[in-house]
């Protein structure tokens, strides 16, 4: 039997006329709600967890597990998500990712256990997975080609505005009410974000047709799920049966994955999208960065409150500059590249982002200004370095496939976020272990003598020193990109 394979052209999207659609503006407010909520979602979290910790008894990998439930699934599904996207129309995937993220974060403010939490956390994940590739591509579908990159610039930067934010009002939620406030909110942005997407989005229908991709959305799942796990567990039980099956498990799915996508006539994800080698790069890059920022984030949220004895609202404030400057910084990004390069620029915020990862490590207990300091410069290098990754990957693109680049751009930035927090977590967790005595308490809230929070200190400053690493490495992904002028970016697959 002979299989007729589809052909995917990805070519540059056709101008729009004029200006682009009418509701661009409106649909750029809804999908920059999105985003911004999602990182909300994620950051005012990080506030919570030591209070979290307080209530259900739960150890540092228990916190890694509340956080990451998230992740696995939201970075799981994010390419099926795009897909759907991609068949539905943009409007229809904002509805529902929004309403799947409310009734996600309504449970977890009920939640009474860990695993109450990591389930409602999971419901969470799967109406990201829908809501975020929808929020990039209908950017990328409503906005013509001279006003898209200012656009994605904007979306990148209410991010770091959720990044900026997100951990002043969880601290300022938990001093007045408590950690179930946190979800509360969410609950509430997403419902509003729903009412946003019925009213101002417009129909923007579906282009793609085929059968659906099954087979390819469980592959991925069960990828990104075994590499969440080696990264969160290995560290600490390299030699454990399920951290290696976990770790043959991650090869074997992320081989079959291709090898399926390859064959099928209807691809979750056209492989020869990675044939642009600009796109590859700006994955790359977005899974580097966003190891380093989201992991920094964690550990340095369980660091001030535990380490320094910071209260949640002073902590969340601590951590605002580092998103305030990265929503400035974001802005000029555009107009620097076209000056220097995009390589140079994302370069130079690489760079920028260690030095205030190391910084923030190397900042003496309670020495508040320094600390804001080093997050400013962080801040500095994610706000130069993120937005022209997206752009590398999402810039230019047909209608029908905006959802599967968007996906790949949001995985990217997920899968690095999962992975950062494991094993930024994990390096924090077994330091601050092997300096404990024998069957000394390694729960978070037992951690109140001197002696042992500065070793918590010394675990959190191990942790952020290895995410400064992370970022030199990020530098040689960056720069791998084609030399001369670039060509159109094409996605093809073979037919036979």
């Amino acid at each position: 039997m002979t299989v007729t394979r589809r052909r995917f052209v990805l070519t540059s999207q056709a101008e729009l006329p004029g200006q682009g659609h009418p509701d661009r503006r409106r649909t750029l407010a809804v999908s920059c709600l999105g985003v911004f909520l999602l990182v909300v979602a994620l950051t005012a979290l990080n506030v919570a967890l030591p209070e979290i910790a307080g209530d259900f008894d739960a150890e540092i990998d228990d916190l890694q597990w509340i956080v990451d439930s998230y992740a696995v699934v939201f970075a799981g599904l994010l390419l099926a998500g795009g897909a759907l996207g991609d068949r539905i129309g943009r409007r229809a995937a904002l509805i529902l990712g929004f309403a799947i993220f409310a009734a996600g974060n309504g449970f977890g403010a009920t939640a009474g256990s860990v695993n109450v939490m990591i389930i409602a956390r999971v419901i969470a994940g799967l109406g990201a997975a829908i809501m975020m590739p929808a929020t990039l591509s209908a950017i990328s579908e409503v906005f013509n080609n001279q006003d898209r990159g200012r656009a994605i610039a904007l979306w990148a930067s209410l991010a770091g505005a959720g990044g900026a934010f997100g951990p002043a009002i969880g601290g300022w939620l938990i001093t007045i009410s408590g950690w179930q406030a946190v979800f509360v909110l969410n609950a509430a942005l997403a419902v509003l974000g729903l009412v946003g997407a019925r009213v101002w989005v417009p129909v923007l229908p579906g282009q793609r047709t085929g059968r659906f991709d099954i087979i390819g959305t469980v592959l991925s799942v069960a990828a990104v799920g075994c590499l969440v796990y080696v990264a969160i567990e290995g560290p600490g039980h390299p030699l454990a049966v399920t951290t290696i099956s976990a770790v043959i498990g991650s090869f074997v799915f992320i081989a079959a994955f291709i090898a399926h996508e390859r064959r099928t006539p209807d691809p979750l994800l056209p492989l020869s999208l990675f044939d642009d080698r600009d796109r590859v790069a700006g994955a790359g890059t977005l899974v580097i960065a966003a190891i380093g920022f989201n992991g920094v984030l964690f550990v340095a949220a369980l660091l001030l409150q535990i380490g320094w004895q910071e209260t949640a609202l002073v902590t969340g404030l601590l951590l605002v500059p580092i998103g305030v400057i990265e929503v400035i910084v974001a802005n000029t990004c555009m107009p620097l590249s076209e000056r220097f390069g995009v390589s140079n620029v994302i370069t130079f915020g690489l760079v920028i982002m260690a030095v205030g990862y190391v910084g923030m490590g190397l900042v003496p207990e309670g020495n508040r200004p320094v600390f804001i300091v080093a997050g400013l410069v962080a801040g500095a290098g994610n706000g130069l370095a993120i937005p022209l990754s997206v752009d590398r990957v999402v810039g230019e693109v047909e209608p029908a496939f905006a959802g599967s680049a968007a996906s790949l751009n949001d995985m990217s930035i997920e899968l690095g976020a999962s992975i950062g927090v494991g094993v930024l977590g994990a390096i924090q967790r077994i330091v601050f272990e092997a300096q404990l005595d024998e069957g000394q308490s390694t729960l978070v809230s037992d951690i109140a003598s001197d002696e042992s929070r500065s070793a918590f200190r010394a675990a959190s400053n191990a942790g952020l020193f290895f995410a400064a690493g992370a970022m030199i490495v990020g530098i040689f992904v960056a720069r791998r990109t084609r030399s001369g002028p670039e060509p159109v970016a094409t996605v093809a697959g073979t037919q036979s």
